[in-house]
């Protein structure tokens, strides 16, 4: 049996989750580049995650559990997804083991991603921080607008241009 998902082109700057409704689908991205990021009480944006291609990126706790989502996700370039619902995702015990198994990696493999980056925030410097994100994401750094990759390490935009200029004298 083979498993069909629904291919959706998501222009750049849309919204496909915003924080408070509960999340219908799962999203992965087959062209361009996603992200989910939350507000602070002071109105500053912080980056979760960034999917570009073959990564998921969803609210997992509101998908499966009906909750109001805590995060936004938007389209950072025009892309393309395939996604599912809920009725899908019972379904993922009718894919064939290779199938399935493959979906089940690239997911564990964002989880581990998002472990990672949360230990890295609390216990790690900027530099490290962004030293990461290299490794991690290696074509985004030319993708992306710097301040995007200076919220998603944590520093400002003036101090990821230090840490860069930093990184390539040594």
């Amino acid at each position: 049996m083979t498993f069909e998902l629904e291919t959706k082109k998501v222009e750049k700057g849309t919204i496909i989750l915003r924080a408070g409704e509960v999340s219908n689908y799962c999203f992965k991205v087959l062209k361009g580049c996603l992200k989910s990021f939350v507000f602070d009480n002071t109105g500053r944006e912080h980056i979760l995650q960034f999917a570009p291609e073959n990564w998921w990126i969803s609210d997992l706790d509101s998908f499966l559990n009906n909750k109001p989502s805590g995060v936004f996700i938007v389209a950072l370039e025009d892309s393309e997804v395939v996604y599912f619902d809920k009725a899908d995702y019972a379904n993922l015990k009718n894919l064939p083991n290779s199938e399935l198994l493959e979906e089940i990696n690239l997911l564990t493999n964002n989880i581990i991603s998002q472990n990672k980056r949360l230990i890295l925030l609390l216990s790690s410097t900027g530099e490290e921080r962004y030293l990461t994100f290299i490794q991690t994401y290696p074509n985004l750094t030319q993708r992306l607008p710097l301040k995007l990759i200076a919220s998603y390490v944590g520093v400002t935009p003036e101090h990821l241009s230090y840490l860069r200029k930093k990184i390539a004298q040594k």
